[in-house]
């Protein structure tokens, strides 16, 4: 089967899925619309269209000079850009793809949902809305935008981590996969199942199995952390959390983050001072823009990931982690929290709760035989829950309906 993704740039999270498809005897191009600073090219190189002529003209303007004091303003084309038109019907023509998967609904998404219709090509929506949601929005504006982009989608998110959390009284059961939201009864009454959405996770090969896992470097809890430098991952918060455990517990802190622009390096400065003001040079170490045989480094000395940041759609790394016998900790902040085993592999705090999170991260570090135990179930939990096969069922199922 040939495959063809479309998305705004090529994300880490997609690098065990193009690999599934590869080994499988599947072949697959990818177009985003532009290159991250960050991105892993080992099984497949996107083809970058970028945008129409006008558009870039409209995006300077816009990021330059309407917006340029704006962190967010460089975002507006991921709803709004428009892709060269014929450049991308001369390169679906010749490809021909099977089935194309595109990402978010967006005006990218409506002009090669046209293309793709022209040429009689299924297509498939990829975006990181839960699978159980509020109602959908019936006014005139949306209903035009969910006609001209596919019908059917693919999600790695089945419930949200704040339903959840809400949910469960604060408890996540089990992780969440497939039906299990339905099974433990944990869907809020004011959520619906989108019927023609099904839950694709993201694929993880495991990594480091727990026998091969060594833990307590120099005898202290090393504790990860990774994303971009920027207020909602809450770096700051995360550091001032582990200051208030130093007293009990002996910890390492090590920070990696992607710093690509201004903003980026403003939010760097500001954490990095607040190390240096208080005196932690020695428990809080930063890095910065890591290659991915660096970031398997870290994972590799961890023995607690960490991800406390907010307003994450669908964050792959609590999972990267738990594929390197690391058990993880998350907020309800992250869309993926239901990845998260609830006191098997790892916990999930309170979004933006600081207590919370200290109250987690204790639960893990205060028993170190039980700290093993997790990362091997978090390592299992990965093995059985979140390959390649597990993703391809729910695309087969969307292909087989359409």
């Amino acid at each position: 089967m040939k495959v063809l993704y479309m998305s705004h740039r090529y994300h880490t999270n997609q690098t065990a899925i193009v690999k599934g498809w590869i080994e499988n005897g599947h072949e697959v191009r990818f177009l985003s619309q532009y290159a991250g600073k960050v991105e892993d090219y080992t099984y497949i190189r996107p083809v970058v269209v970028g945008y129409s002529p006008l558009f870039r003209v409209f995006d300077y303007l816009y990021v330059h000079c309407l917006k340029r004091k704006d962190p967010a303003a460089i975002d507006m084309k991921l709803k709004c850009g428009i892709p060269p038109l014929l450049k991308i019907a001369k390169y679906i023509k010749e490809f021909k793809p099977d089935v194309a998967i595109l990402r978010e609904r967006s005006m990218y998404t409506i002009c090669m949902c046209i293309i793709c219709k022209h040429y009689h090509i299924p297509t498939i929506l990829y975006n990181q809305d839960p699978v159980w949601e509020r109602p959908k929005k019936m006014d005139l504006a949306h209903k035009i935008v969910w006609k001209l982009t596919p019908e059917y989608r693919i999600t790695p998110v089945n419930l949200s981590g704040t339903a959840l959390q809400e949910s469960a009284g604060k408890e996540i059961r089990d992780g969440i996969g497939g039906d299990d939201i339905v099974e433990n009864d944990i869907v809020r009454d004011d959520m619906v199942k989108d019927d023609k959405a099904y839950w694709a996770p993201f694929v993880m090969e495991p990594q480091v199995p727990p026998e091969e896992k060594t833990y307590f470097a120099k005898n202290r809890i090393n504790i990860f952390c990774i994303g971009k430098y920027q207020e909602r991952k809450n770096h700051q918060m995360m550091i001032e959390a582990v200051e208030e455990l130093l007293p009990r517990y002996d910890l390492q802190l090590t920070i990696a983050g992607e710093i690509s622009n201004s903003f980026h390096e403003e939010y760097y400065r500001k954490v990095s001072g607040y190390v240096k003001e208080h005196g932690l040079e020695d428990r809080v170490t930063f890095l910065s823009n890591l290659k991915k045989e660096d970031v398997a480094k870290e994972y590799r000395k961890a023995d607690v990931y960490v991800l406390p940041s907010t307003g994450e759609p669908a964050a792959v790394t609590p999972l990267e982690a738990m594929a390197y016998s690391v058990p993880a900790i998350c907020g309800t902040g992250n869309g993926t929290a239901g990845y998260i085993a609830y006191g098997r592999t790892g916990y999930v705090f309170e979004d933006n709760n600081k207590e919370d999170l200290k109250n987690k991260l204790e639960k893990i570090i205060c028993d170190r035989g039980n700290l093993v135990r997790m990362g091997a179930e978090a390592y299992r939990h990965v093995k059985e829950n979140f390959q390649f096969s597990n993703y391809y069922e729910q695309v087969e199922k969307i292909l087989q309906e359409i």
